[in-house]
């Protein structure tokens, strides 16, 4: 679907999606554990990312239903003979689960969509082989069988923090006393920090040492909740929370300030740079702010640069996004594609080493926008429409599918103009 958007300034309320990386891991820790019916609630809406890990889950033995707002998982029970999972475009089910196929089939072919095969997967594949699983292939479709006999992981940090997190779920499940020590450092730890909070979680210790973690293990030592309550995203509460202070007024519901969630730093980053925030409760109350420019290292938040890219764009003075190193590896190459947002709307922007040169100004020029298929650039062009001359047209915005189905819903029902081409 390609569409027009008219600028308009944005108010009302909107309430946060339920956490993408909280209900990916939920979901797998409910599912590998030995209890056998839990509860996640919060869940109001499932993005295609999710429904990914839901049918590779459903593959493996899990049953799961959903009813309302409530997803009720029933754990994997036996071993499969052969299965075969398809993570289509999500990078969170495909490295997650990778580790624990074994310990659930005997064989498992994996496959994925064209998109997700050029993103980094080869070093846990090595890491995984080094421990006794077996790979029949490198080249998608993988067949995978084999068991994990090793008492040891080593990797690297600073590729894709999904890799530790997989490769804790698996030594939550192995028998033995597991170390995971990396070779470089840790880049996203908040992931991983999320990863480890949800098996404290479930009954699974995990001790953090310098470079390593240490995983006590063994499906019987899971403790699951009855009910799990899966709490909502920062990382697309952060683009309504940002037209607000490009707007008018917005009121975003639904959010846990202690969260371990990275993309919280929304909140201080925009304070910090003149954005007028209140919050209270389970609420942030954003009004239209005059905001200055800021430098800013995105290595622990890649998903906050396009949306931060815009407000660079609309802000006094020249700002500076780096840190963007592993940006190249997400839905699309995503400091090219911001960048070709960014100039195709007319503003002033150059690329730098991983990252991005922004000059702001008050208005941007509006025009054509290409999705390249990410979710995050149709949501931040969504955004920038706000501060926009003329209209905005966004060509394939079905990618927000991806982590927020929603999202075209509720800009409009806080006052987006928009107009369907096709």
């Amino acid at each position: 679907m390609d569409i027009k958007i008219i600028p308009n300034e944005l108010f009302g309320e909107v309430k946060a999606i339920p956490s993408k990386s909280v209900l990916h891991r939920a979901l797998i820790v409910s599912s590998i554990s030995q209890k056998q019916n839990i509860k996640l609630s919060n869940v109001d809406m499932i993005s295609d990312d999710v429904l990914a890990t839901i049918n590779c889950l459903q593959a493996l033995g899990a049953k799961i239903e959903t009813e309302s707002n409530n997803i009720y998982v029933r754990s994997i029970e036996n071993i499969s003979d052969e299965t075969y999972i398809d993570c289509k475009e999500s990078g969170t089910t495909l490295r997650l689960l990778l580790p624990l196929l074994s310990m659930f089939s005997k064989s498992t072919i994996v496959d994925c969509k064209e998109s997700l095969r050029d993103r980094p997967i080869i070093e846990l594949i090595e890491t995984l082989k080094n421990s006794g699983v077996c790979f029949e292939s490198e080249v998608f479709p993988i067949r995978v069988f084999g068991n994990a006999t090793g008492t040891l992981f080593k990797i690297k940090g600073d590729i894709s923090s999904q890799y530790i997190s997989g490769l804790l779920l698996l030594s939550a499940l192995m028998e033995q006393e597991t170390t995971i020590f990396l070779t470089t450092p840790l880049e996203s730890r908040n992931y991983v920090d999320m990863t480890i909070d949800i098996l404290r979680d479930f009954g699974i210790t995990v001790k953090e040492k310098e470079n390593s973690y240490v995983v006590f293990g063994g499906r019987r030592l899971f403790e699951a909740p009855n009910k799990y309550i899966v709490e909502g995203d920062w990382s697309n509460a952060a683009f309504f929370i940002v037209a607000g202070c490009l707007g008018k007024n917005l009121k975003v519901n639904g959010l846990n300030f202690n969260s371990i969630q990275g993309d919280k730093q929304i909140i201080e980053i925009l304070k910090k740079i003149g954005g007028n925030l209140e919050l209270s409760g389970d609420c942030v109350f954003a009004s239209k702010s005059n905001l200055v420019s800021f430098n800013l290292d995105f290595t622990d938040m890649p998903d906050l640069f396009p949306i931060l890219s815009v407000v660079a764009a609309l802000s006094r003075g020249t700002s500076i996004l780096s840190g963007g190193k592993r940006l190249k590896y997400k839905e699309s190459n995503r400091i090219d594609s911001t960048f070709q947002m960014l100039k195709n709307l007319g503003a002033e922007v150059e690329k730098i080493d991983c990252g991005l040169k922004i000059t702001g100004q008050e208005f941007l020029n509006g025009g054509i926008v290409n999705s390249f298929n990410d979710h995050r650039i149709v949501m931040a062009a969504t955004i920038a429409s706000i501060r926009c001359k003329k209209p905005i047209s966004i060509i394939n915005t079905e990618a927000v599918n991806k982590s927020y189905p929603k999202f075209i819903q509720d800009f409009e029902k806080v006052g987006g103009n928009i107009n369907v081409i096709r």
